[in-house]
């Protein structure tokens, strides 16, 4: 009995080393900070979602940062609500060019406070998006965001759109 007890202790160190049980094995009854921060990433999206800035904005550091890493010159002005920095902003700009959009994510990595999330948004466009009156057309938005994670708080997203082909979706350019 010894020996399986033995053995279990070292299997469960084995794969606590390799983070596969750190939501189960944590000091003194603690929180494993990868979870945390996936489980802030993902209210996040939900609140996204939900179109419930309130939520986002309690989500957020009072002085969050969004970057477009797909701009040589990154600027907070936006020419288009729905890819504002303003986060409140986008979310209704999205909501009311795809009413009833469904968020899927379909991934997060972490590392240390960092997350990285792909996502996927799809919907209909039923009001005037990036410039162009409503098609009715299907469009599907892809993202990759970093997180990064302080005192509990989303301080920073770093992201990249798939902008070029959103705009092929909708009609809006022609190749």
């Amino acid at each position: 009995m010894k020996k399986l007890a033995c053995l279990l202790l070292l299997m469960l160190a084995v794969y606590a080393d390799q983070g596969e049980l750190s939501h189960i094995i944590t000091p003194r009854g603690g929180s494993d900070p990868h979870t945390d921060n996936k489980a802030l990433v993902e209210k996040f999206y939900e609140a996204f979602e939900a179109n419930d800035p309130r939520t986002m904005n309690e989500l957020l550091a009072s002085k969050y940062g969004v970057q477009d890493s797909t701009v040589v010159f990154d600027s907070s002005y936006s020419k288009y609500d729905a890819f504002s920095k303003n986060l409140s902003v986008r979310v209704r700009s999205l909501h009311e060019a795809l009413p009833k959009f469904k968020l899927t994510i379909i991934e997060m990595l972490a590392d240390g406070n960092k997350i990285l999330a792909r996502i996927q948004i799809q919907g209909v466009q039923r009001g005037s998006f990036l410039g162009v009156e409503p098609t009715d057309k299907p469009v599907v938005i892809k993202e990759f965001a970093i997180f990064t994670i302080e005192g509990g708080k989303i301080t920073h997203i770093n992201e990249v759109w798939n902008e070029l082909g959103v705009m092929k979706q909708i009609g809006y350019i022609v190749l």
